[in-house]
């Protein structure tokens, strides 16, 4: 074996056992309260030590694993005598404890012992092994995060370090598949492409699980993005949710308020498929501007200034929250080492108005206009709906009494729940309102505002938090993700947008819900004492022209948005990409065939295509292989590629090369395209068009 060759295996060994470690790191940093990280990885480098051990010494494999078995637990008996030693000339009461430490890491440790000495005897003992450990891999690192598919990654601070960090699994697994090609290794060449997009189906596995589990656990309103979390921008009926009592921000606020809703989006536009929705109808910022904002002011009656101050602490930062209606946005800058992710002032005209200004209202098509109107009495058609919107609201002669009906309705005659049941039929809204009669904040949501838009009100959903208005605590209110909260906004003309929230607060049977019942007032002290210390230090971001530093932190926030962006649909580039490169690799000698003139030149790239479509199925030129050979050998593995082979050649080095000679090669080539159907069915054609490697190489 060569020195470079030696040095490829070493890599390759360094590689495979750095993933191996990752694998562990991260299962260890599940139980890490009960395990020590030393003892363990101490385990895995004696994993490691032990099949290196027994490689040397040429070990069959079933007496190497009766050893592998049997060494963990005489490594324990010398430990054990060692132990027993100490505690005879310490004499210390400490000492009658290690045997119980060393079993509390000992056994939990043996797993993953088993694991990598496991992977490292055979992949040393045969190339062949190297595909499948990749595949067990990519299982293993399924399972290690599974349990992570919840309202939040508890491994990590910050989502994006969970994502960088299963990427840098994807490269590292990568460069081991581009190193063992440079090895030669011919068993791996033949399966290692469909490694690459086995792993990222597994990483997009994991991802859409976490996400699902994310949208539930946060109520079925909440979504994991690229940075922490954030309201969906369309809600639809689950069939059962669950809860998190995690802490998502500190809010403060000056001005009265009858209640405390923080609207996070609208939601106006609707249909019976996808539920409701935001849409371009629903205007207004919907993320912390970088410098003071002044937001239109309808001018609604009746409405005062309320000051609000938000504090992040597991909130996408971009995120903008704030009570209906703000009209000015004011960013703060941080200061060091803050446990707050974003700091922001906004200001809001909170609606005062009463049920006698509010019942004076009568036509919402005037007001609105027709389009608009239209726009927001929007309700799919469900005439089951309507019916029971005219029953319920029978004798109500005013605008406001219907609306007050609907929510009165639901809020008496309906139960909250987290298990709303799935409908035989599919129609979740259906079986809430005629059936179970109960489910969660979005049901009655749904239910308020589609009955209020069946009878002509103009309503929409909205979506935030509810902050119980007695939970303050010097001035600070605690939110937390199980506040995540949908209520209804029905049109009042000159008075805008008002909230009704007809969430019914009796509980159904069998439900035990204790909301706030988390509050850890020992953390919400030492946020708030952080915030009230670091009170000089909270200054307006000026919005003045930035220095360099500036500059350089707002280009990194437009990258960081961007990233945002493509990692939020994350589900279609990352496939898009994958295509466009596979689609300009594969036909780009085609296209050049179709672009250029000289018959030299066209038969050249005929030649070439072909051998980018054999490198698919892992059929490529030896080194010490000529063109002629290569054909032949192919040849005889039944596809035809001598003609056009000899074509090629006549029209590189022959004097002249005229059509009929061009022709031949046409002819040739679709030979081969014949022969290479017949030889490969349409789905090994379709994994081969879809294999990256060698596609890239320099084919003639």
């Amino acid at each position: 074996m060569s020195e470079k060759s030696k040095g490829n295996r070493v890599i390759l060994f360094l590689l495979r056992n750095l993933i191996l470690y990752f694998l562990l790191f991260n299962a260890f940093l599940q139980v890490k309260d009960q395990l020590d990280l030393v003892f363990v990885s101490s385990v895995f480098f004696f994993a490691i030590l032990v099949s290196l051990w027994m490689h040397r010494l040429k070990l069959r494999f079933i007496p190497a694993l009766s050893v592998a078995v049997i060494l963990p637990f005489l490594m324990r008996l010398l430990f054990f005598a060692a132990f027993t030693i100490q505690r005879k000339i310490t004499s210390t009461s400490g000492a009658d404890f290690l045997y119980l430490f060393f079993d509390t890491d000992f056994f939990p440790s043996l797993l993953p012992f088993y694991i990598v000495w496991l992977f490292n005897y055979i992949a040393l003992s045969d190339d062949r092994f190297l595909p499948y450990e990749m595949v067990f891999d990519s299982i293993l690192l399924v399972l290690v995060f599974w349990q992570q598919a919840h309202f939040r990654i508890t491994l990590y601070p910050h989502p994006v370090i969970f994502a960088v960090l299963v990427i840098i699994f994807i490269v590292l697994e990568v460069s081991i598949l581009v190193l063992s090609e440079r090895m030669r290794l011919k068993s791996i060449l033949s399966f290692m492409w469909v490694l690459i997009p086995l792993v990222i189906i597994l990483f997009f596995f994991l991802f859409a699980k976490y996400s699902e589990g994310a949208v539930k656990t946060g109520g079925g309103l909440m979504k994991p993005t690229f940075f922490r979390f954030d309201f969906s921008q369309y809600i639809h009926l689950e069939s059962e949710i669950s809860l998190s009592d995690d802490l998502v921000l500190l809010f403060r606020k000056q001005g009265p308020a009858r209640r405390i809703l923080l609207r996070r989006f609208v939601l106006s536009g609707y249909s019976g498929r996808k539920g409701f929705y935001r849409t371009e109808m629903d205007g207004g910022p919907i993320t912390v501007p970088d410098s003071p904002v002044k937001l239109k002011d309808p001018g609604y009656k009746d409405r005062v200034s309320v000051s609000q101050e938000f504090f992040f602490v597991n909130f996408d930062p971009s995120s903008l929250i704030a009570m209906n209606y703000p009209v000015e946005v004011l960013p703060m800058v941080n200061w060091d080492s803050s446990s707050f992710l974003r700091i922001y002032r906004a200001f809001s005209r909170v609606s005062l108005a009463g049920k006698e200004e509010l019942e004076s209202f009568r036509n919402p098509k005037r007001a609105l206009g027709e389009s608009a109107y239209r726009y927001y009495t929007n309700y799919g058609g469900d005439e089951l709906i309507r019916k029971l919107a005219l029953e319920v609201t029978r004798g109500k002669s005013s605008y406001y009494e219907k609306v007050r009906a609907i929510e009165s309705y639901l809020r008496g005659n309906f139960l909250y729940s987290l298990k709303p049941g799935i409908a035989e039929d599919g129609n979740q809204l259906h079986h809430f309102l005629f059936k179970s009669k109960k489910g969660y904040c979005s049901y009655f949501a749904f239910a308020m505002a589609l009955m209020c838009r069946s009878i002509g009100i103009p309503a929409r959903v909205s979506v935030g938090f509810f902050v119980n208005p007695k939970a303050e605590v010097l001035n600070f209110y605690e939110v937390r993700a199980n506040q995540a909260h949908a209520w209804v906004e029905v049109f009042f003309g000159k008075y805008g947008w008002i909230e009704f929230d007809p969430t019914s607060e009796t509980l159904a049977p069998g439900e035990n819900l204790r909301f706030g019942s988390s509050f850890d007032f020992q953390s919400f002290a030492e946020l708030v004492q952080e915030i009230l210390e670091n009170q000089n230090k909270l200054r307006v971001e000026t919005g003045k022209t930035p220095d360099l530093k500036e500059r350089a932190e707002n280009l990194g926030r437009g990258i960081m948005a961007g990233i945002r962006y493509v990692g939020a649909f994350w589900y279609l580039f990352l496939p898009g990409l994958y295509v466009a490169f596979i689609l300009v690799v594969k036909l780009r000698f085609k296209v050049l065939y179709l672009v250029f003139g000289s018959i030299r030149k066209r038969t050249r790239f005929l030649y070439c295509d072909m051998l980018v479509i054999l490198a698919g199925q892992g059929k490529t030129k030896r080194p010490d292989e000529s063109h002629v050979e290569f054909a032949e050998r192919v040849e005889g593995e039944g596809i035809r590629l001598v003609r056009l082979c000899n074509r090629y050649l006549e029209s590189v080095f022959a004097k002249e090369y005229g059509q009929a000679s061009f022709r031949d090669a046409v002819t040739g080539w679709q030979e081969s395209i014949s022969s290479y159907r017949r030889k490969y069915g349409f789905f090994l054609r379709l994994l081969g068009f879809l294999n990256p490697l060698n596609s890239l190489k320099r084919v003639c």
